[in-house]
């Protein structure tokens, strides 16, 4: 049975070494380190089975869309996938989200040379969409679709190309890392 650990102060620094495991290339301290300060909304998990961490997720909003919970840094370690470990975080994620009062729940991924991610979204009820925002110059280096679903049953308002601030985002990812090495 797994379980989700709160990314605070005393594992963060293991919270970062799991994302920069499962995303190399990006950085996501930044968006730790403003969850744990309190200084953004966002709250992040490392996902368990027993004591044994098996990957991270997380939840965050916009301003701009209090109905939608975006999903974040989720990822499954490569030992631990299809054990079914992805589609009971994303379930869990969902869960605290209709908590939350949330009427929507949302993910952006690459676009391309993604057809694993794709899929699997598309297996857990999600629809898709291209991003495609002029105003936000990220979406052309970094071509993105948005999934979204419904957690009320109401039909799914599309994204329709709202900024996802996909450029601030990709400044943060793109900071220097720090390197930590932790046995998994």
């Amino acid at each position: 049975m797994i379980h989700l650990v709160r990314v605070t102060k005393e594992n963060l620094d293991y919270a970062v070494f799991i994302q920069n495991t499962l995303f190399p290339s990006f950085n996501g301290q930044a968006n730790f380190e403003d969850s744990v300060s309190g200084k953004a909304d966002n709250e992040y998990d490392l996902v368990y089975d027993q004591d044994v961490c098996v990957g991270i997720t997380g939840i965050y909003t916009y301003d701009t869309d209090p109905d939608s919970a975006w999903l974040g840094w989720f990822g499954i370690l490569e030992p631990y996938r299809r054990r079914h470990y992805g589609k009971e975080t994303i379930r869990l994620f969902e869960e605290a989200a209709k908590a939350r009062g949330f009427h929507h729940t949302r993910i952006y991924t690459d676009r391309y040379d993604n057809e694993t991610a794709i899929a699997f979204y598309t297996s857990c009820g999600y629809t898709s969409e291209i991003y495609d925002n002029p105003y936000d110059p990220a979406c052309y280096e970094y071509p993105m679709l948005i999934f979204s679903k419904s957690l009320n049953g109401s039909p799914v308002i599309p994204w329709n190309n709202r900024s996802i601030h996909l450029t601030e985002q990709m400044e943060k990812e793109l900071m220097p890392q720090k390197k930590y090495h932790f046995d998994l």
